[in-house]
């Protein structure tokens, strides 16, 4: 009975390690790519760790009306955002803020969040799964 036990415990370190790591190493990647893309942040925003639930209230409330699966069958040149690479979502919603990248309708959205509510949408949609909206 103890052995289980200790088996149990011994799996559980282990598994949160692993879980720890994975956020880490994608928090890790999603720094250096932002580097690579050559986008100037604040150091607070690079250390804020994106939270996905934070990301789904903000997109279910700002973003799904152009963004969800209904709109997307309708208007195929809204782009599908599921399964994006977070730090080029991020990326986008940062220059539609700055005034870098010109749409109307983006800019004004972009302007109402914050850096960090602008990577919590981005891990949200990042983790998504890609949906093929053309059947």
């Amino acid at each position: 009975m103890q052995h289980s036990i200790l088996k149990i415990a011994c799996c559980s370190t282990l598994l949160t390690g692993l879980v720890i790591s994975n956020v880490q190493a994608a928090d890790n990647s999603f720094k250096e790519t932002l580097a690579l893309k050559e986008l100037a942040l604040e150091s607070d925003l690079l250390n804020y760790q994106a939270d996905a639930s934070k990301g789904e209230v903000l997109a279910n409330q700002r973003c799904v009306a152009c963004h969800g699966d209904a709109m997307l069958k309708m208007m195929s040149t809204y782009p599908n955002l599921k399964g994006q690479k977070g730090a080029y979502l991020f990326k986008q919603l940062v220059q539609f803020k700055r005034g870098e990248r010109i749409n109307p309708i983006m800019q004004g959205q972009a302007s109402m969040l914050s850096e960090t509510e602008m990577k919590d949408v981005a891990l949200y949609y990042s983790q998504q799964t890609a949906v093929d909206l053309s059947q």
